[in-house]
């Protein structure tokens, strides 16, 4: 971490504004963020189903738009799918990613800040935010900042770009099964790209245990396998999901299903 902030820059991510809701990546520090992660993985760590992210990537590529769902066990997630996607050569599927991420990484007042600076990133303002006491500025503020994602999104979907997003906006909380549930609003997104792909995370090497500050969270030891399913027509699987979930409308069965999909993708073993 101190060599990291050595050769990050000096100044501050700007304040968060709806002119500067994308934010790309500085690699600089990639390799010092790698081998933190590395350093936490136990054998028998690695991928599965890279192809299915390659395919994804490739579509992307072509232009069609393209958006991939994880589950979210730590702010360790996203630099350790890069890492094991590197050790096996294959670290140019990752840049293709642009992350949905939210703003508390962005303005945490430790190092946090700064590792997310290493990753292609869209900063948004999750539900959650708007649950703590604010002016009516920064109400406003925060809906604009929203507003101003979703167009870069747009955008972006259609440039090459694949979006990784964590349908439950939050970290996954041992004893707290409301953190493993999707939110509505990701259906929003999903009806939107005309390519899905789902992604199991197995393992946590940073459990949740601050609000802020999540430098100071305890790291451990444990075995990260990412599965990556078939790539599915968002259309037909988003139809698939009412069907699964009858007595729910869309927003809430694609919650349920998308739930339930990653889940199906878990080691077995």
């Amino acid at each position: 971490l101190a060599e990291m902030k050595r050769h990050a820059s000096l100044a501050r991510a700007a304040t968060i504004t709806p002119e500067s809701v994308v934010r790309w990546a500085d690699t600089q520090n990639e390799a010092h963020f790698a081998a933190i992660c590395r350093r936490l993985l136990l054998p028998g760590s690695k991928i599965v189903g890279s192809p299915n992210l390659r395919q994804l990537a490739e579509s992307a590529l072509d232009g069609k738009s393209c958006v991939l769902c994880l589950n979210h066990r730590s702010n360790l997630d996203v630099p350790t799918l890069f890492t094991l996607l590197e050790d096996q050569a294959d670290s140019d599927l990752f840049r293709r990613i642009v992350w949905l991420a939210g703003r508390k990484l962005e303005e945490d007042s430790g190092m946090a800040s700064l590792l997310i600076q290493c990753f292609n990133r869209v900063i948004v303002t999750p539900p959650s935010w708007f649950t703590a006491q604010r002016t009516d500025d920064e109400l406003q503020q925060a809906r604009m900042v929203n507003i101003a994602a979703e167009r870069a999104v747009a955008k972006l979907r259609h440039e090459g770009w694949i979006i990784g997003l964590f349908p439950s906006a939050t970290r996954i909380r041992p004893g707290d099964e409301s953190t493993e549930q999707a939110i509505e609003q990701t259906d929003s997104y999903l009806r939107t790209f005309q390519y899905l792909l789902l992604c199991n995370i197995d393992g946590c090497t940073l459990p949740v245990s601050r609000d802020h500050d999540f430098v100071h969270e305890s790291p451990k030891l444990d075995r990260m396998v990412y599965t990556f399913g078939p790539v599915h027509s968002t259309e037909q699987w988003r139809a698939e999901a009412a069907a699964r979930f009858p007595d729910l409308n869309q927003r809430m069965a694609s919650a349920h299903a998308i739930q339930e999909d990653i889940e199906a993708l878990a080691p077995s073993d």
